[in-house]
């Protein structure tokens, strides 16, 4: 769906890969048969709507249908979802009534009657259902939206079964089997109204004569319509969430302003079901609602009304102090203007020679709010001699007390992320760099929060591979030096216990952004060394794999948008690219090679690969 598979890797959020123990422990449940199958799905299913429709007939309300036909909904008023409802929990949660808010699926596209779906995405698949059916292809919708009520039923029946015919198995242990192929009750994807089960619960069925010729066609060009696998193979890439279901697909533009949402949304964590119990000690967020198919991320470069996965996610998250610190004040165009009153610069250069010392029982936030504020003087000296220089000091002596990381953290991504207040170029990259002597902080003791790390993540991922400003030093102006700062807050990161397969993957996919980047000049400042860091220490920790490393580095291996590497050198840009690309394969290569441990073996087939494609 996307340009490039740097696109599609996204942190989102996400993004977070199943964890190794979750996978294990859900795979040691004894005697339990794969829950996706075509025998338990849908009898599950059918029983779920039995106990749904009893549950309705006891409202006192007789429901005509919404329309008796494709061209009635086509010309009702439809809601922008799920912005236009006004609970946004409840539209999340899908504990909404569909007859008000959805669109009836014509009963001729489907197994049954009853079934309701979105608007644009039941627009969208009777386009591509009439499509499919030119190319001799029928498509049959199994099952559409799915109200919390009958996500319950699915859930509680299949807790049932498993916590009497497995005595002693803890609830986590319980949840994550079940979660192979079905999400908690208010998780799944189907209260959206925008996923649509087609043609057979079983994947084996699409391997059959009437089930291939679905399946490939499906794969050939549901994404014309804006459809995508969400669950797809392992094999694809995805390491993410639930089992493969061939049979599951999404309506990515309207689906995609729905999972945004989600992930903002604090108050949609699951509850209100047997079992609940479990959901404080699973990654359901991470590892499964976002547990999707990279290709099924939304972006800009594509047709329709979506929304890309927030990253970062964080105006929404910083305090009040925070919010007001940075937007508010005026550019640093003067050095020294950043130097508060009762101040000079050589009472700082004298300050600085002391130690930077705090006065007694004053704490160091007030002194921390005046460094931050420095980090976008113009003046060297005071931006990296002073500001960095102070913060950094004051964060590793441990002088710094919980409360004033956290406000010195907020500050600093307000700063990160704000590009209009950056006319110099100076204020980012220095945000990044303090921000990597916060990062280390909670890597050597935990202090943070998983949202606020994960928020910390997003947002160093995001600037190091959108980052555009390459200066690195010059003389007069001192360093810049974005690509690097970046980097340096992900190597933090990379080598933070807290940190696992998942975030690992983000700031993976920051990074072969960034030494990818078409515009990108011939990097003469260390950029491919401090870039490759967080690579190795990933790869040193298990938590990239070989098969990951050689698909990006076949991504990087494409001279795009020339056809050959040779085509390519007459192209400054595309020149610049090449060596770069060069030199940070050569940096995995000899470090790899040069461990006697073997711990960073992962590289060593990519990188020569990559250097054997790129001349």
């Amino acid at each position: 769906m996307a340009s490039s598979l740097f696109q599609k890797l996204a942190l989102t959020a996400a993004f977070m890969v199943l964890s190794h123990a979750a996978h294990v422990t859900a795979e040691e449940v004894p005697d339990v048969e794969e829950v996706g199958q075509s025998e338990e799905v849908a009898a599950v299913e059918e029983e779920a709507l039995r106990s749904e429709a009893a549950q309705e007939g006891d409202e006192d309300t007789v429901r005509e249908p919404v329309m008796a036909s494709a061209s009635a909904w086509m010309d009702r008023p439809k809601l922008r979802l799920p912005e236009d409802y006004p609970d946004r929990t409840r539209i999340l949660r899908g504990d909404v009534d569909p007859y008000e808010v959805f669109w009836e699926v014509p009963e001729s596209w489907a197994v049954r009657g009853g079934m309701y779906a979105e608007h644009d995405t039941l627009e969208a698949y009777g386009r591509m259902r009439e499509a499919a059916a030119r190319d001799g292809v029928h498509l049959v919708i199994l099952s559409a939206f799915r109200s919390f009520r009958h996500q319950r039923f699915i859930w509680e029946s299949k807790w049932q079964d498993r916590h009497e015919r497995l005595p002693g198995v803890s609830a986590r242990d319980i949840a994550l089997n079940i979660m192979r192929y079905s999400a908690m009750p208010g998780t799944s994807r189907h209260h959206w109204g925008t996923e649509v089960d087609l043609n057979a619960f079983n994947n084996a069925y699409f391997d059959t004569p009437e089930g291939k010729p679905v399946y490939d066609w499906l794969k050939a060009h549901a994404a014309e319509y804006g459809f995508c696998e969400v669950y797809s193979a392992r094999a694809s890439g995805r390491k993410l969430g639930y089992e493969p279901e061939r049979w599951h697909w999404s309506y990515i533009p309207t689906a995609s302003r729905y999972l945004a949402a989600y992930v903002e949304a604090d108050e949609a964590a699951p509850h209100g079901f047997a079992g609940d119990e479990a959901v404080p000690d699973i990654e359901w967020l991470s590892e499964f609602v976002l547990g999707i198919n990279p290709d099924c991320l939304w972006d800009a470069s594509q047709a329709g009304d979506g929304r890309s996965l927030p990253a970062p996610l964080i105006l929404s998250m910083v305090d009040e102090l925070a919010e007001h610190a940075a937007p508010d004040e005026q550019p640093l165009l003067d050095g020294g203007q950043c130097i508060p009153e009762g101040w000079t610069h050589e009472i700082l250069l004298r300050w600085k020679e002391s130690g930077f010392p705090l006065s007694d029982g004053e704490g160091s936030a007030g002194y921390l709010s005046m460094l931050e504020h420095c980090l976008a003087d113009p003046n060297p000296d005071i931006r990296d001699g002073i500001a960095y220089e102070g913060i950094t000091d004051i964060l590793r002596s441990d002088r710094a007390q919980e409360a004033e990381l956290r406000e010195l953290k907020q500050r600093l991504l307000t700063r990160l992320v704000n590009t209009e207040n950056d006319p110099l170029g100076f204020s980012r990259p220095f945000a990044a760099l303090a921000l990597a002597e916060v990062a280390r902080t909670d890597r050597i003791e935990s202090w943070m929060s998983q949202g606020e790390r994960r928020t910390l993540l997003a947002a160093g991922a995001d600037y190091t591979a959108n980052l555009r400003d390459y200066r690195g030093f010059i003389e007069g102006e001192g360093w810049r030096h974005g690509v690097a700062h970046g980097a340096d807050l992900l190597m933090q990161l990379s080598l933070n216990p807290e940190i696992g397969e998942g975030e690992a993957f983000m700031i993976a996919k920051a990074v072969f952004d960034a030494i990818g980047a078409e515009e990108a000049p011939v990097f003469s400042f260390e950029e491919p060394e401090r870039l490759a860091r967080p690579i190795l220490f990933l790869v040193q920790r298990g938590l990239l794999t070989e098969e990951q490393i050689a698909i990006w580095m076949e991504v990087l291996a494409n001279p795009a948008p020339h056809d050959t590497w040779q085509d390519a050198l007459a192209d400054g840009e595309a020149d610049a690219r090449r060596k770069n690309i060069r030199a940070f394969a050569s940096i995995l290569l000899e470090t790899a090679e040069g461990r006697e441990e073997g711990d960073l073996d992962a590289v060593i087939t990519g990188a020569e690969h990559l250097l054997s494609r790129v001349p």
